[in-house]
């Protein structure tokens, strides 16, 4: 759902349309950003009406859109215009990721990428039953475990420590 009703759109761009202010002077008197009264006239003045806010593209959209704006010679407000994406900067967010990452960004899930592994190292089974090689990662995963454990615990009481130094000193001061 938008932040703003349809309603209030259609005031703001009537309110544009029939000369009552800029964009400057409506978007201090309804409080709202200039880029945005723009971006309403604009798609009013094209398609008639507002466009929703899409959540999701599909890579071969992206793809699409950022073909055709290369090929016509558009601005990423025009082209969002054409393809009825509410944000402009969206256009130039898929441009971004595809100068730096190539075709196959656009086709990336959004979102943050886990950092756990996908597959557990510890096997679904009854120990006995695990092989060397299960056993042996196993242990190198509790080894590397019980390292980062006890380094945590020391770094903890060397913190102790210096905050008690601190102490010490300030007293003495």
């Amino acid at each position: 759902m938008s932040k703003y009703s349809n309603e209030i759109k259609q005031k703001i761009v009537n309110a544009y349309l029939s000369n009552e202010g800029g964009t400057r002077f409506l978007a201090k008197k309804y409080n709202v950003a200039r880029t945005c009264i723009r971006q309403w006239v604009a798609q009013y003045k094209g398609m008639g009406k507002f466009t929703e806010p899409t959540r999701h593209f599909s890579g071969e959209f992206k793809l699409k859109v950022l073909n055709y704006q290369q090929e016509h010679h558009l601005s990423d407000l025009q082209t969002a215009l054409i393809f009825g994406i509410t944000n402009h900067g969206t256009i130039c967010a898929w441009r971004k990721k595809y100068i730096t990452g190539g075709k196959e960004a656009l086709f990336q899930k959004q979102g943050r990428r886990s950092k756990m592994p996908k597959k557990s190292l510890i096997p679904n089974k009854p120990r006995e039953e695990w092989t060397k090689d299960e056993e042996l990662a196993y242990l190198r995963m509790e080894n590397e475990y019980l390292k980062k454990l006890t380094a945590l615990i020391q770094e903890d009481k060397q913190r102790e420590k210096d905050s008690k130094n601190k102490k010490s000193e300030s007293s003495k001061n």
